[in-house]
């Protein structure tokens, strides 16, 4: 069944894909750049010190356990349907059952996972510095061990995060959701700064004094518990007012569990592959604050520019499977491809030819030195190609549940963590930041290798469609090749051997506009349709959201 359909045109669209990605990817900005700042103050604050490691894997667990292990699809991509149904309605009493339900169920989990981390994270340090000279391992151990004590409590906060989130989402609130994690970013932000006024400025050295810990650890929890009640308020300005209920005993609630359970043990395999990562790299001193560095750059294009294009296309994917329109469905997913690499085939090659100038930009404070500079640089570039695998994976699995398919999806990301696990052993064979470079190198090939079979093993399943993607591929690594050539010269010559740090800053911005520059050139002579999609999506910004396919705001 092939037919089209009454606004077809709108649901396969690449400019109507890329204006909701450029709506979408607007807040989402704004918390990941005030993530980026909050990284970069962490690492000027504490610098490349035990302290350091300790706070960044610590204050990252959360996230990991939240994120990772319990969250996955299931507040957002599976919950919201469930909650849209009962708004849809007008019944406010299954909505506050429902959401409630799955909120008590989900503190339940964590109530029941959070003493394994607290006890195992410590002892896993203790393992990973098997073979380190001196008590580096164990006195990273012990901090590490108070300091979870003092986090570990944000678990519950982004529980709470999530369940307001997917009914704010249900209602069609999307602002707060996406813009309230810089909120919980600004209140650490003041919190570091306070640290620097009260103890590194003073008779504190920042080096793992108790009081240290506690204001740290308390601080960073008391920003999530900010980031908590607006997100709770919002839902309740939404129309749900949230309390935990007894979900276990909901077969609604039951039944939105299981459908999540693929999707949160593919979560819990990248979980595994980034705590994995970070525990190898804490033998490395500051090795952990530069990959956390690293990571947050990484994961700034995939934030802003390839989420957003894979969760815009989800409704448009799923309509089309739903009405049997299955060759408009392979179209608009090679389309989506197309969008996710225009954006991140440049992003990669940028932080490849940059990531020195880069490191010398954000390497300040206690960072600022030849050593945690190297070590910021080397972790950036080996990463960087992995975040074209990592973006391409996504847009594959929204595509997959856009069919109800969630088992290649997890197939796939079962082989990606054997691969990363099997070979970040490497990085035990050797020392300092090239220790980094082989943990980087490992999980950006593993990124590739998983994106790359989950986009073989899907298009299988497809029938065929009229869309051809290398010839955009063949385009678009043209014009990466330009900006990345026009971006080493402009900084070389900008900034010389060795530049301060204002000389720095603008020799980076420099080459990042002429780069950018150079790859819209090219792009336009070579008509890459990716680019037309992308300004015909910025001239409808002003358009209200859904308005061409009947949605409703």
């Amino acid at each position: 069944m092939d037919a089209s359909p009454p606004g077809e045109n709108d649901l396969t669209s690449g400019s109507a894909a890329a204006r909701d990605s450029l709506r979408i990817g607007g807040w989402t900005a704004v918390s990941r750049i005030t993530g980026v700042v909050r990284v970069l103050l962490i690492a000027a604050i504490l610098g490349p010190t035990t302290l350091g490691n300790s706070f960044q894997l610590t204050n990252t667990l959360p996230n990991l356990i939240y994120y990772g292990f319990l969250a996955g699809s299931l507040f957002s991509t599976l919950l919201v349907p469930s909650l849209v149904g009962h708004l849809e309605r007008g019944d406010f009493r299954a909505t506050a059952r429902v959401s409630g339900g799955l909120l008590g169920f989900a503190l339940l989990v964590v109530l029941i996972v959070t003493p394994f981390a607290v006890i195992a994270l410590p002892e896993a340090l203790r393992l990973a510095a098997i073979g380190q000279e001196g008590s580096a391992g164990a006195d990273q151990a012990a901090l590490t061990q108070l300091l979870i004590l003092l986090m570990i409590p944000q678990v519950f906060g982004y529980v709470v995060i999530g369940v307001s989130a997917a009914a704010m989402n249900a209602r069609h609130r999307f602002a707060l959701t996406a813009a309230a994690p810089a909120i919980e970013n600004c209140a650490l932000i003041l919190v570091l700064i306070g640290f620097q006024v009260f103890f590194v400025s003073g008779e504190g050295v920042g080096e793992g004094t108790h009081g240290e810990l506690f204001y740290l650890g308390l601080g960073s929890t008391a920003a999530v518990a900010v980031h908590m009640t607006v997100q709770w308020f919002g839902a309740r300005r939404a129309g749900v007012t949230l309390r935990p209920r007894a979900g276990w005993r909901d077969p609604e609630v039951l039944a939105v569990v299981r459908k999540a359970a693929r999707a949160l043990a593919q979560s819990g395999l990248i979980a595994l592959q980034v705590l994995v990562l970070f525990l190898i790299a804490s033998r490395v001193e500051g090795g952990i604050v530069a990959m956390q560095i690293a990571i947050n750059f990484f994961a700034l294009p995939i934030a802003v520019a390839a989420t957003p294009v894979a969760l815009s296309l989800l409704p448009r994917l799923s309509r089309l499977h739903h009405d049997g329109h299955e060759r408009a469905f392979t179209d608009t997913f090679w389309r989506g491809i197309g969008l996710v690499l225009f954006f991140t085939v440049p992003a990669a090659c940028g932080y490849i030819v940059l990531a020195n100038p880069i490191a010398d930009v954000v390497a300040v404070g206690r960072m600022d030195t030849a050593a945690a500079t190297g070590l910021i640089a080397v972790a950036l570039a080996s990463l960087a190609v992995g975040l074209i695998g990592e973006s391409v994976f996504f847009l594959a699995t929204q595509a997959s549940y856009a069919r109800h398919d969630a088992r290649t999806p997890l197939r796939a990301m079962a082989i990606q963590a054997a691969f990363c696990l099997a070979f970040f052993g490497l990085a035990f064979t050797v020392q300092g930041r090239t220790t980094l470079a082989i943990l980087g190198a490992v999980y950006a090939l593993a990124n590739l290798l998983g994106g790359g079979l989950l986009v073989i093993w899907l298009e299988r399943k497809l029938e065929p469609g009229t869309e051809r993607l290398m010839p955009s591929i063949t385009r678009i690594l043209v014009g990466s090749a330009a900006f990345a050539g026009t971006a080493a010269l402009v900084v070389s010559l900008s900034t010389g051997s060795n530049p301060g740090h204002a000389q720095a800053i603008v020799g980076l911005a420099a080459a990042c506009l002429a780069g950018l520059v150079v790859f819209a050139l090219t792009q336009r002579l070579m008509r890459t349709p990716e680019l037309t999609w992308v300004l015909g999506g910025m001239r409808g910004l002003g358009r209200p959201p859904n308005a061409e396919i009947g949605g409703r705001p």
